[in-house]
């Protein structure tokens, strides 16, 4: 669609339909609202195009404009007869949950103007997209900054994981709690030592997180950064006090874990700073046997 108003006009004219759906379910409204043609799409409205027609993914117009930052578009969405911005799609996103994904600013503005449902997931949502400034206005707006997604995880959990320090210090700012653990008691501090974002972790630790807390298989982030191989973490962790020869599931040790996943590097500096290689497993193993 090249946002040929007197074409579309003249299509419309001569039979078209305002609403016709191609073979994934998409509708001319769609097209307008992907490519940005705002003209088009107000023309398509007022000969009764849909607001909320979904395609084959869910996916709405408003979804779509939301997504790709049209504001002139979103504002005329909302406003066309029986729009709805509670629409979620296949992956139960709404609107407001995809401006939040791609940065879009000024249309979050406009979603929730008059409050949002969406706002705590959308903030879920954002943390894990990695945008500071998009977390900064979902707090302004309302969002609580301690909101837990389906397995119990918040945005700083999910933030922390990924290794998005800007957004760490954002929620840390705004007051978010590092001790909170998922339903598996996996805290911020064990995301960010698996996945080995050194900055994050020195951020959680200077907030007084406990480097020692466990999971619901007794492991610790120690544990989590060894079997990785992360060996800066490692050094890091054990510097703040955690306990080297701590033990988990299966009785296993940092050292066990990083002798099973051969992580030279990681076994070396763990035996230097006191892990003990005759300590056994719940199956007699020692990690100088492995």
């Amino acid at each position: 669609m090249r946002g040929h108003v007197p074409l579309v006009r003249l299509l419309l004219q001569r039979g078209s339909l305002a609403g016709a759906v191609d073979h994934t379910g998409r509708t001319p409204l769609h097209e307008a609202a992907w490519h940005g043609h705002s003209k088009v799409a107000e023309l398509l409205l007022q000969r009764g195009a849909s607001a909320v027609a979904c395609s084959q993914t869910g996916l709405t117009p408003l979804h779509w404009a939301a997504a790709l930052g049209r504001t002139l578009l979103v504002t005329s969405l909302l406003a066309a007869p029986g729009s709805d911005p509670a629409v979620k799609d296949l992956r139960g996103w709404t609107a407001t949950h995809w401006a939040a994904a791609c940065g879009r600013l000024p249309i979050l503005e406009l979603l929730t103007v008059g409050g949002s449902l969406d706002l705590d997931s959308a903030l879920l949502v954002s943390a894990v997209a990695g945008s500071a400034s998009t977390l900064r206005l979902l707090l302004a707006l309302g969002a609580k900054v301690d909101a837990l997604d389906s397995t119990g995880v918040t945005a700083l959990g999910l933030a922390a994981g990924l290794g998005h320090h800007q957004d760490v210090v954002v929620l840390l700012d705004h007051g978010a709690d590092p001790r909170i653990s998922d339903r598996n008691n996996c805290s911020a501090l064990h995301r960010a030592a698996a996945g080995g974002h050194l900055p994050v972790i020195q951020l959680l630790v200077a907030k007084g997180i406990e480097v020692d807390s466990q999971d619901s298989l007794g492991l610790t982030p120690l544990h989590y950064a060894a079997r990785r191989g992360h060996v800066e973490v490692v050094s890091h962790l054990l510097d703040r006090g955690a306990q080297v020869n701590a033990a988990g599931w299966l009785r296993k040790t940092p050292l066990h874990l990083a002798v099973e996943c051969d992580h030279r590097t990681t076994i070396e500096l763990l035996l230097s700073r006191g892990a003990n290689s005759t300590l056994r497993t719940q199956w007699g193993e020692m990690a100088q046997a492995l």
